[in-house]
């Protein structure tokens, strides 16, 4: 099995993060799913500065390489509205084109849930676009139940797993 780590992302990072940014982006228009934006769209470098620069960004490393990257919030009132502090909510996972289907989204997930542990909250939250059913399948396959839904000009699913879920061996 190859070695994985999570780090928090610096400003270095950022022309890799903007690559496997502009990846997942290109993906998730496969599927149909604009909410990050249309064919041809895309985050520029500077977009990344500014989200590194503002929020918790992290960096997922296999072997070394970058192949991954997510943010990490506290609280999420414009998807989940006010709530008591019982959950961590993941946003902008990102997985760089060619490993897809390695293990780096659940590997990140489960890095969320002991980040939570360490927080003392419960949960791992995120939302996905409604539409994209191999997305949301996805997420329900790692345990996700979908609680919600939130429209907004897009209808997302609101998704939460504990944050005590032990992996299947």
């Amino acid at each position: 099995m190859t070695s994985k780590s999570i780090r928090r992302a610096t400003d270095e990072d950022v022309p890799v993060l903007t690559q496997i940014r502009n990846d997942a982006h290109a993906k998730k228009v496969e599927y149909g799913d604009y909410v990050w934006g249309k064919e041809g769209d895309g985050f520029s470098g500077q977009w990344v500065r500014n989200n590194v620069a503002q929020k918790e960004v992290y960096v997922v490393e296999q072997a070394g390489t970058p192949v991954g990257a997510f943010s990490l919030d506290l609280d999420d009132e414009p998807h989940w509205g006010h709530q008591e502090p019982i959950a961590v909510y993941v946003h902008g996972l990102c997985v760089r084109k060619g490993f897809n289907g390695q293990g780096v989204g659940s590997f990140i997930l489960d890095g969320c849930a002991g980040r939570a542990n360490d927080l003392n909250r419960r949960f791992v939250r995120l939302d996905c676009a409604i539409q994209n059913t191999k997305l949301c399948a996805y997420y329900e396959s790692l345990g996700f139940i979908r609680v919600g839904l939130k429209d907004d000009g897009y209808v997302w699913s609101l998704y939460e797993r504990s944050a005590n879920r032990r992996p299947i061996a």
